[in-house]
């Protein structure tokens, strides 16, 4: 299949403006790769750095302390639903071999539905994520500190919109900087409070669990990350990176980002296992009404003391400084890639993160209404994609896509006027596991079906995209 950018017609880089330059030339000039195994450690270490925020180091203990003696069985379903299917979406994006493509696994839906299936994910999932990390970040490292003040809260957030601005400013740069240089100190200082956290527990017996179900329990707290769609936010992203290492072929980058995402997967299981077990170690000091972050400061803090507190801090800072780049990085490419080059990548970066920082100072309030109900519109569709997308090679019906993801999408359209209170639209709550947030599944199988019945057009190769 031809890439979308293909070596000829691509730009070397986002904002370049300069049609025919080779978008597979190397950083050197050289076609020569750099050694396979080096460069997958590197773009593993980065995916672990882009993926991991305060999210990921505040929910494991919470779930431990929940789950207390089931504490591996609440680890397991955790896992599986966040970094399974995020290895899952992977999966998908490399079986269909969309990953250097614009339009990532949505290019089966046409030009333009994909072009704004694939924008509007990475778009709510940046403007989500993005000021949020800024904030809690905020809340988990100063703030038990200093409180709310609000130059403190100012100051802080310029310095961290700064930082981050300056880890994506540089496109052909960014992957290498994270994944070589923040990642092994974020992973050491991790490693460092888990060994400490497990080897000075603040208590050795572990209570029953104290929910109906853990495994449910993890699962969906597994799934409402949503880390799955790093594979549409992070994918093109990371198929650039390694062009402009030297590997150019389509089968090379594959070889590259099967490795990346196992050695991504493995981090995240270390790291996964130590904060839960932590958690339930302390099941019996604490109630499980207590906030995700305080358990954190909390369980830290007295292992180590106020040296626990302030490296907390600083591994939190440091993940959300990485995931908040690269979302920065993911937008900025997706928009100067959409513009043909029109739109210069530096200065795309540049508004982003500004915006980032107005919008971690002014309140998420507003922008959360916004981007919430996109992507909770465009998950389900893009969950959909990747699971059929596994079976790319046996599918010859390109309408089994197509339809599949229309009656998803006018499913999600109800679920979100019924989130905003629209009575007419509550029929849908009699769906199949829509308690478990999955009413979307019987819509989707059914537009599988009718797709496959319609009988009409071929999957096949699709012509590359217009640019």
């Amino acid at each position: 299949m031809r890439s979308v950018f293909s070596d000829q017609t691509a730009p070397a880089r986002a904002g370049a403006g300069r049609p025919g330059a080779p978008f597979g030339r190397t950083r050197g000039g050289t076609d020569e790769r750099p050694n396979l195994v080096s460069t997958s450690i590197v773009t593993g270490f980065a995916l672990f750095a882009m993926l991991f925020g305060a999210g990921n180091i505040i929910f494991p203990p919470y779930i431990g302390l929940v789950a207390g003696q089931d504490w591996v069985l609440g680890l397991i379903a955790y896992f599986f639903a966040d970094i399974g299917l995020a290895i899952m979406a992977w999966a998908a994006l490399l079986t269909s071999r969309s990953v250097d493509r614009l339009e990532n696994i949505f290019y089966r839906l046409g030009y333009y539905p994909s072009r704004l299936l694939t924008g509007g994910i990475i778009l709510s999932v940046a403007y989500i994520a993005g000021p949020r990390t800024c904030t809690v970040s905020y809340d988990l490292t100063l703030a038990p500190f200093f409180g709310d003040e609000p130059w403190v809260r100012l100051a802080y957030t310029s310095v961290y919109s700064l930082l981050g601005w300056a880890c994506c400013i540089r496109e052909d740069k960014m992957i290498e900087l994270i994944g070589r240089r923040i990642t092994p100190v974020l992973v050491l200082s991790l490693l460092t409070l888990i060994i400490v956290g497990m080897v000075n527990p603040l208590g050795y017996e572990m209570l029953p669990a104290r929910a109906d179900n853990i495994w449910v329990m993890g699962l969906m707290s597994g799934y409402q990350t949503m880390d799955a769609a790093c594979a549409v936010v992070f994918g093109f992203i990371i198929a650039q990176d390694l062009a402009g290492r030297g590997y150019r072929s389509l089968e090379s980058k594959i070889k590259v980002i099967t490795y990346a995402v196992w050695v991504m997967g493995f981090l995240m299981l270390v790291v996964y296992c130590g904060l839960c077990y932590i958690g339930a170690a302390a099941s019996a000091q604490y109630g499980v009404g207590i906030r995700h972050g305080a358990l954190v400061l909390s369980i830290f803090q007295n292992a180590l003391g106020l040296e626990g507190r302030v490296l907390l801090s600083f591994v939190v800072f440091l993940a959300c400084v990485s995931t908040s780049a690269a979302l920065v990085g993911a937008a900025a490419t997706f928009l100067a890639r959409l513009s043909g080059g029109r739109l210069e990548y530096g200065l795309l970066a540049t508004l982003i993160a500004l915006s980032f920082g107005l919008i971690s100072c002014t309140g998420l309030a507003n922008i959360l209404a916004i981007a919430v109900p996109v992507i909770l519109m465009l998950f389900p569709a893009f969950f959909l994609m990747a699971v059929i997308s596994l079976f790319d090679r046996r599918i010859r019906n390109v309408n089994i896509y197509r339809f599949g993801v229309g009656f998803t999408l006018a499913y999600s359209i109800l679920e979100v006027l019924r989130r905003q209170g629209v009575e007419a639209v509550s029929f849908i709550t009699a769906l199949p596991l829509q308690e478990l947030g999955f009413g979307w599944a019987l819509p989707a199988a059914l537009g599988c079906a009718a797709g496959y019945l319609a009988r009409r057009g071929r999957a096949g190769e699709p012509p590359p995209a217009k640019r």
